[in-house]
């Protein structure tokens, strides 16, 4: 009777000893497991750390952007300006030196409308480009950068000063 205990036992306690070799290579796979989530989980976070990094350089880059994109968009503004001013100073040059001014003598029909000129239909100089237009097409006044006060100006260049002038304006 004790000898057949005594192989249950030994039976019993070999089972044992296998479970427990199972169980404990279980636990080593569960421990090999659990430290690779741990590194996995660490390159997350070290993963997450980067994105919002670069994250934050992406708004400071669009922020830079939007920064120089308008400071370009002024200096084309005041380009524009300036290359208006340019045409203005040298429009007043060339009248200052008296290039463009036609001679009445050289003028026989308007240069806008070509209506013959006589006694009735006199001759007019624009005070802007000099040509040499009849009373009808050129009755505007605008003061002009050779003259403070309001002269005469034909029509033609009376609608560009006026658009120069509105394209100025802010």
């Amino acid at each position: 009777q004790k000898e057949k205990q005594l192989v249950q036992l030994e039976t019993d306690l070999k089972i044992e000893k296998e479970w427990r070799q199972t169980l404990q290579e279980d636990l080593q796979k569960e421990k090999d497991a659990l430290s690779h989530l741990r590194n996995e989980t660490q390159q997350i976070i070290d993963l997450k750390k980067e994105f919002l990094n670069i994250q934050d350089e992406n708004q400071q880059l669009k922020k830079i952007y939007h920064e120089q994109e308008q400071a370009l968009q002024e200096l084309g503004n005041k380009l524009s300006e300036s290359k208006l001013k340019i045409e203005d100073i040298k429009e007043a040059n060339k009248a200052l030196q008296g290039l463009v001014w036609l001679k009445d003598k050289e003028a026989t029909h308007c240069k806008l409308c070509e209506t013959e000129f006589s006694l009735s239909k006199r001759k007019h100089h624009c005070r802007n480009c000099g040509e040499i237009f009849c009373n009808a097409c050129s009755d505007n006044e605008l003061p002009l950068p050779s003259s403070p006060k309001p002269v005469r100006v034909c029509d033609s260049c009376h609608a560009l000063l006026i658009q120069r002038c509105s394209s100025n304006l802010p």
